[in-house]
């Protein structure tokens, strides 16, 4: 959202909790279309709590990590966009009457000042014109406003600035999600209603679209931590253990039956944060839309038989979210793990590299 003019790519650059990922796309020419071809991505874990919950603890060491990232992967391109999400990051829908551009800048800061709990000297807004409603004869417009912590931007900034690349746009999470999206589904992208969950270290991001235009955003706190860190209390492990067993590799010591115990329970707190979303959505919504799919992503979507866990709470069609699905790559020239076991880490990345440039 928060961007400047641009005329070449940039590199998607994911600053999660857990890892930094990091996409720089091409357009390339299949049959008579203009496909995305991925030029460069990497993968690079970060130390433990130098981000907690979205915030830098430790800016020296993310921005060495984004330099180690960089160079093991040689990207050459310095230019990237980079997304917030989490407590600092406001996204409302609202509606105005329709109004020359002059006047609906001036409109969007009163609404800012009133919709955004924060004060609005201390935020960057912005916004974008979804489409005009046609439930009112005023012919309403439908808005999306965006609020982000200026304080939590400029210690992002920073880090890039520490990495010595530049940082060209602030985007937040949701949004390259639902852009990730269109570009790799772009016939549900215009025609259903799908719940985009992705489920990080830290939040849970929720991106309820309906054909074509977002409905609802939720950051949910609850993520591959707050799992690791209950498996490692009730199982009385260490938390190295407990994130390994999250990838399905269990102490001797540890019976798979308890193991199974323990993180059910856990997928059943998520799936009711989750429940209370979807019900927010369909209670919202006076037209009664109802989600057709749901499409998972994120560190946690790789969980032993969790599409199925969603299908049977929400009697809805679950499946994993490929970014792979529309965007072309070369397995001989790049690691092939991304595009299999890692393909779900790297959604946010790929909708920031092919963020639609500032007009």
């Amino acid at each position: 959202m928060f961007g400047f003019k641009r005329n070449k790519a940039f590199v998607g650059l994911d600053i999660g909790s857990h890892a930094i990922k990091a996409m720089e796309l091409r357009i390339r020419q299949k049959g008579n279309q203009d496909v995305f071809q991925v030029a460069k991505i990497g993968y690079e874990p970060l130390p433990r709590d130098v981000i907690v919950e979205g915030t830098i603890i430790d800016s020296t060491a993310v921005s060495e990590t984004i330099r180690t990232l960089f160079e093991k992967n040689k990207i050459g391109n310095r230019d990237v966009v980079i997304s917030i999400s989490g407590n600092s990051v406001i996204i409302k829908k609202i509606f105005l009457p329709a109004m020359e551009r002059e006047e609906l800048a001036e409109s969007i800061v009163w609404e800012a000042k009133h919709n955004i709990p924060y004060p609005y000297e201390e935020t960057h807004i912005d916004y974008a014109v979804l489409r005009p409603s046609s439930a009112t004869e005023n012919q309403n417009l439908e808005i999306l406003l965006v609020a982000v912590k200026k304080d939590k931007v400029a210690a992002y900034r920073n880090v890039i600035q520490q990495a010595r690349k530049n940082l060209e746009a602030v985007e937040v999470d949701a949004l390259a999600i639902h852009n990730a999206f269109e570009i790799n589904y772009p016939d549900e992208f215009r025609d259903n209603t799908t719940a985009l969950v992705n489920m990080g270290a830290s939040l849970t991001t929720i991106v309820i679209c309906h054909k074509g235009l977002p409905q609802l955003f939720r950051d949910l706190p609850i993520g591959g931590f707050y799992f690791a860190e209950n498996i490692r209390k009730d199982l009385n492990v260490s938390l190295e253990d407990a994130e390994d067993m999250l990838q399905g590799i269990l102490p001797q010591a540890t019976p798979p039956y308890e193991f199974e115990a323990v993180l059910n329970l856990n997928i059943k707190s998520l799936l009711d944060e989750i429940e209370k979303t979807f019900a927010f959505f369909e209670a919202e919504d006076k037209q009664q839309k109802k989600i057709e799919q749901i499409l998972l992503s994120g560190g946690l979507a790789g969980l032993k038989n969790l599409p199925r866990a969603f299908e049977q709470r929400f009697e809805v069609k679950t499946a994993l979210f490929d970014p792979f699905r529309t965007v072309i790559y070369n397995e001989k020239k790049l690691n092939g793990l991304y595009y299999g076991e890692m393909a779900a880490f790297f959604g946010v990345a790929l909708g920031l590299a092919a963020r639609k440039k500032e007009k």
